[in-house]
């Protein structure tokens, strides 16, 4: 499985970044590639992406799925490919800040399934590492930036530093030699 794991903290209250995050159409207009999305009900919706993996470029179609709303701070969710093999489980937190900002975390695991899962896991995992940093530049953006202490310095404090987790399978440093071995 990959995992990413974002944080940053944001110059919004907490009940300012939940009127955001609850409207699963600000989620999916934050995701790189965006193209459209549909809200099916209060906790589906489908995403149509622009996916970029090295030499190859198609649209993609995800459902997602809201396990749990917990306002004002979590939500639990879902995703799957409709035509694509691959699924994941994410869960959003946002908690209050000291500088009348918030603070946000996003834990988002992915699984590749099918038969050619261990070679498309090589190329998803940077993939997977782009959009999450893209995702949450985007995120952190249209919730009025930064929060004072980010905005000073230009980059992350460590505490709130975008942080990976598990993004490239174990033993897969590689990929492209890997890559050239199996189709040679």
């Amino acid at each position: 499985m990959l995992n990413v794991k974002r944080e940053l903290t944001v110059q919004q209250s907490q009940s300012q970044v939940w009127d955001f995050v609850g409207d699963m159409g600000n989620w999916a207009r934050q995701m790189p590639g965006y193209v459209s999305h549909e809200v099916v009900d209060e906790n589906d919706s489908v995403w149509t992406v622009q996916f970029n993996m090295g030499p190859f470029t198609r649209p993609c179609i995800i459902d997602v799925h809201v396990l749990r709303w917990a306002e004002p701070s979590e939500i639990e969710f879902s995703i799957k490919g409709r035509h694509d093999p691959f699924q994941g489980h994410g869960v959003f937190n946002s908690e209050a800040a000291a500088d009348d900002g918030t603070h946000v975390k996003v834990d988002f695991g992915m699984e590749i399934t099918g038969s050619m899962a261990k070679v498309i896991s090589v190329m998803a995992a940077p993939v997977l590492t782009k959009l999450a940093d893209q995702m949450v530049v985007r995120m952190g953006q249209s919730l009025g930036g930064p929060a004072p202490a980010q905005a000073a310095s230009g980059e992350p404090s460590s505490k709130e530093a975008a942080t990976v987790a598990d993004a490239q399978p174990a033993g897969e440093r590689r990929p492209l030699s890997k890559l050239k071995k199996i189709f040679r």
